[in-house]
């Protein structure tokens, strides 16, 4: 009977101990899942915030666009065709993404959304490119040819300008003319002349269209008629250099004029390069790789700060306009973006430190 209760009693003892550290077992996992959805939900607010803020950067590039298309009202109306064009290429479509069990994906998640962020800004900037770059070339052909058919107009009235920028069609510098010069409409695609002028004569600007068959003509058509009234008394004053200072030339690889009538100051190209490296800088600051790429990094920032300088300073204000607004925003936006996470990172290890 001692034998058989002493058996009893351990047995019971036994199974409270079994029952205890079921129920410990059972609150750990509770614990292990709700830090699991924590982590769950944090990595799904991180990919929304990300392309929430994405839309809002959308929406402000538009209303940039609109303020630059919006200068002269119904004068600067974006074509049908550059509105689907442009839209075609704006285009970016949301893909879902999982997380795995323990809610670690975070990170990689992080950088699959910058990575197509990076690869929407690509495909955004090359459709504004070209989009500005077209425009641009319809309004030189187009004061141009008002210009070489009404002589009498004041050319001031002819250009849009913006602050300090006589053309907003024209390069940022004083190198360049604000009034279009020989090189900037040999540029221009001759079916470009032919729809430019066609509307001229319908609004009733000019007597008659052009019609060019090809680029043959149109090249006959700037040497025999475009380059004389360009060198002409009518025209030669608003493209004449300084005294002195035309026809400059560094070591013969790069050739330059400063201007009476030069388009700008130099600003955009300058606050491209400025926000260029700044922005860059900051993503490298906040990114972490190791010593093999931070040499391609740095190598990095030097090509893009080139090309900033390089597209500012050869193409027309708008498009530097635009490049250095969208710098502009996107180091605010990655300030925000640190910020964010910053946050995310103390709730989280907050959470952790609770759990413990």
């Amino acid at each position: 009977m001692r034998v058989n209760l002493r058996i009893m009693v351990e047995g019971q003892e036994l199974g409270n101990q079994l029952l205890v550290r079921e129920r410990a077992q059972r609150v750990e996992h509770r614990e292990e899942d709700d830090h699991r959805n924590e982590h769950r939900q944090a990595g799904a607010h991180r990919v929304d915030a990300l392309f929430a803020i994405q839309l809002l950067e959308l929406l402000v590039e538009l209303l940039l666009i609109i303020l630059v298309f919006g200068l002269k009202g119904g004068r600067l109306g974006l074509d049908g065709r550059h509105a689907h064009g442009g839209a075609a290429a704006l285009e970016v479509e949301r893909h879902d993404h999982q997380l795995d069990q323990d809610g670690e994906d975070d990170d990689r998640q992080r950088v699959i959304v910058d990575e197509r962020v990076q690869r929407f800004d690509e495909r955004k900037q090359l459709a504004m490119f070209y989009a500005l770059r077209t425009f641009a070339n319809e309004r030189l052909v187009s004061q141009f040819l008002t210009f070489y058919h009404n002589p009498e107009i004041d050319p001031h009235t002819l250009v849009e300008p913006f602050l300090w920028i006589k053309n907003l069609w024209m390069p940022d510098s004083p190198f360049a003319t604000y009034m279009p010069d020989v090189q900037s409409l040999r540029l221009v695609d001759y079916k470009v002349w032919n729809d430019v002028s066609a509307k001229l004569v319908a609004d009733g600007v000019i007597p008659q269209a052009l019609s060019f068959a090809g680029a043959a003509d149109l090249t006959t058509y700037i040497n025999d008629v475009v380059t004389p009234f360009i060198s002409s008394a009518a025209y030669a004053p608003y493209i004449a250099p300084v005294a002195g200072l035309g026809n400059l030339n560094i070591l013969g690889l790069i050739r330059f004029s400063i201007y009476q009538e030069g388009n700008g100051w130099f600003l955009l190209p300058i606050l491209s390069v400025v926000s260029q490296i700044f922005m860059q800088k900051l993503t490298m600051k906040n990114t972490q790789m190791d010593p093999s790429q931070e040499s391609s990094q740095k190598m990095m920032i030097y090509v893009m700060t080139f090309m900033s300088l390089y597209f500012c300073a050869s193409y027309n204000s708008a498009f530097a306009l635009y490049w250095v607004v969208s710098n502009i925003y996107a180091i605010i936006e990655q300030i925000g973006f640190n910020k964010y996470f910053e946050q995310q990172d103390r709730k989280a290890s907050k959470a952790e430190e609770v759990g413990i």
